[in-house]
């Protein structure tokens, strides 16, 4: 009882900071949108794409190895070293090749003339990788409370030195500086409160420790997985305003277009899915703990509540965005186009939920080889599929593309979960029950609207 309050309460803590850390960056990208506009905030969105690639270089896998190791009691400070200097050597590297071909990379897939923004990012990859493997570690031992106000420094730090050097550098700059001096503050302090929690214990046994062959049984699949979903998303993101121009747009238009999905309504989206990705970044150790130890009934009894709690959850929230898509995308962007996306994009909030909260119990069972495989089939798919039927179709294209895409990768992921973990699947208590009552919700909303 007392470690299921332990875990909620640390859940809890999780969602506090992520909802608050999600609103921040809303209303940081209004700020933005009102600083660059729609066009320079598809730009925006594309040179992330590419820096996107860089941090899962750095940072994937590392978290989960160390979360893992300690979680299964493989040594605290020896494993955490190790996952250090596996994930500072990476991140150099990552570091280097952005910045000498940052110019090559804004020439060929940004039509832009210099890498000055992608060079002011690369210098923030080896914090981000020392920041995921410490984050990794406290997420193993319970401690939700300093990832959680490191994010939240990060993203403030970020906002106001954002603020401050738009008086004296141009808008990218500003933005690119802003965002290595946020990881940066982010990593000093974790760094900091990491030392003072491990300083008085006693060092773990080294023959029970993690050797680099454990780490990489875990680290490599993830990090390979992301690496190359990483790549095909930067690939398709860079396609989506190639193909909308082939369309029929022109520049402007496609990356405003772009802008708008990305940058707008995808925020949004993914805003009310806070509690659902702290409760899946606290079910890894969780799960890897009750797996190391043979407890399948435990396994199956989380998997189940989860199950039921995700729908519940993302069925509700995707009424509330189908009724007030246009009250959000006008309080939030002031723009209509924004809503009617965000009312279009609504209906896959399930599986798109549920596919998040998949993934990560598929870490936390070491199936990961599994996800990598799926998010590659994924990635591929949509990747032919964008340069193939945007040109074609245009947005609605695109638009049809992220629900198959969803429907794929979710399917697959939740299939091989349910044999993992021996789940039976529960119709009346998983689908039939939220679906009655987002459809109650959605008559009494609309009712109410109505009459008011």
């Amino acid at each position: 009882m007392k470690k299921r309050g332990e875990f909620l309460a640390n859940t809890a803590i999780l969602t506090g900071g992520t909802l608050l850390l999600r609103f921040c960056n809303i209303w940081f990208r209004v700020y933005i949108i009102g600083k660059i506009g729609t066009e320079g905030m598809g730009l925006y969105q594309l040179i992330f794409s590419i820096f996107s690639l860089a941090i899962a270089t750095c940072t994937s896998g590392a978290g989960l190895t160390v979360t893992r190791m300690v979680a299964e009691g493989r040594g605290t400070r020896p494993c955490i070293r190790k996952c250090l200097i596996f994930s500072l050597s990476v991140s150099f590297l990552a570091a280097a090749v952005l910045w000498i071909g940052s110019d090559f990379f804004a020439q060929q897939f940004l039509n832009i003339e210099s890498g000055l923004p992608l060079r002011l990012l690369a210098p923030g990859l080896p914090f981000m990788a020392i920041c995921a493997c410490l984050k990794g570690y406290f997420l193993a031992v319970r401690n939700s409370v300093v990832p959680a106000l490191a994010e939240l420094l990060e993203q403030f730090t970020t906002i106001g030195a954002t603020v401050a050097f738009f008086f004296v550098f141009t808008p990218f700059s500003a933005l690119m500086l802003a965002s290595t001096v946020g990881e940066v503050a982010s990593c000093a302090v974790v760094f900091f409160v990491y030392r003072l929690m491990t300083r008085k214990r006693p060092t773990a046994d080294c023959s029970r420790s993690a050797g680099y062959r454990q780490i990489a049984h875990i680290a490599m699949p993830v990090l390979s997985g992301s690496f190359i979903r990483s790549f095909l998303s930067s690939t398709e993101n860079l396609l989506v305003p190639r193909g909308l121009k082939r369309f029929g747009a022109d520049s402007s238009s496609a990356l405003s277009q772009y802008g708008i999905i990305q940058g707008m309504v995808m925020p949004i989206l993914f805003f009310p899915s806070s509690f659902l990705s702290s409760m899946s970044s606290m079910l890894i150790p969780e799960l890897a703990e009750a797996n190391a130890q043979g407890k399948h009934k435990s396994i199956e009894e989380s998997a189940s509540r989860t199950f039921r709690f995700t729908l519940l959850f993302s069925f509700l929230v995707t009424t509330l965005l189908i009724v007030y898509a246009e009250d959000l995308g006008t309080a939030f962007y002031n723009s209509r186009e924004a809503g009617m996306f965000l009312r279009i994009m609504a209906p896959i909030i399930p599986l798109m939920y549920l596919d998040s909260v998949v993934d990560g119990m598929l870490k936390g069972l070491d199936q990961q080889m599994y996800s990598f495989k799926y998010n590659f089939m994924d990635s591929i798919m949509r990747v032919i599929l964008i340069a193939t039927a945007l040109p074609l179709f245009g947005v609605k294209a695109y638009i049809f593309i992220l629900f198959l895409s969803e429907i794929f990768n979710a399917s697959l992921s939740i299939s091989r979960l349910l044999k993992v973990a021996r789940v039976e699947v529960d119709i009346v208590g998983w689908i039939l029950t939220p679906a009655v009552s987002a459809a109650l919700l959605y008559y009494v909303l609309t009712l109410l609207r109505q009459l008011c």
